[in-house]
């Protein structure tokens, strides 16, 4: 059981946290190779404050206690606008990890609801990624909707596009993994575009 003293929290990564970060992602994430090299965190700016839709940013969970032991982080970015100029307020949740010593105890939904709160208060309304097969069901217990193996997503909706019209998205998995999804906004017709799987729409 967890000190009051040595509790696990929650915070924005910041460049002093280069090494722990690419060394848990060079240990847990072993085919996510740029994130393992310390200089690429520098490089692809993975430290904004998570507070505009336009951000790739980093979430961590590190032990209060003296020595701070990095638990587990989240990468999170808005790759739909940088690959596409998808103007959507969607955010992708890249990468998730925890040493292993801790998983199971509830670290890795911290850091989901974490991004998902931080989502909400910056204007976001949709979260996706892609998960590898052993962790389904963890995404499914933290709320997504999860697509089949080698279901695309598509938008139910034209997204939205920098300076271009509105356009129809089908995005593939890479094989063997699978794409999630979770709606953040609740109000009716809060959500102009979004992605379902493609099995969602007639």
């Amino acid at each position: 059981m967890e000190t009051e003293a040595h509790v696990p929290r929650l915070a924005v990564a910041t460049k002093a946290d280069i090494a722990d970060l690419a060394a848990l992602a060079r240990a847990e994430l072993p085919t996510m190779t740029a994130l393992h090299d310390e200089e690429g965190w520098i490089t692809y700016q993975r430290f904004g404050a998570g507070r505009q839709p336009r951000e790739s940013w980093t979430v961590m969970l590190r032990d209060s206690s003296e020595e701070g032991e990095l638990i587990g982080f989240a990468w999170v970015d808005d790759s739909m606008f940088v690959e596409a100029g998808i103007t959507e307020p969607w955010w992708c949740i890249n990468a998730l990890a925890v040493i292993p010593s801790r998983r199971g105890q509830g670290f890795g939904t911290r850091l989901v609801e974490g991004v998902a709160d931080a989502a909400r208060g910056a204007g976001v309304n949709l979260l996706f990624g892609q998960t590898v097969p052993g962790a389904v069901a963890f995404w499914r217990r933290s709320g997504f909707t999860l697509a089949e193996p080698m279901e695309p997503l598509v938008t139910n909706n034209p997204a939205g596009r920098m300076n271009l019209d509105p356009t129809n998205l089908r995005l593939a998995p890479g094989h063997p993994d699978r794409w999630f999804v979770r709606y953040l906004a609740t109000e009716p017709g809060s959500v102009r575009s979004g992605l379902v799987p493609a099995s969602f729409l007639p």
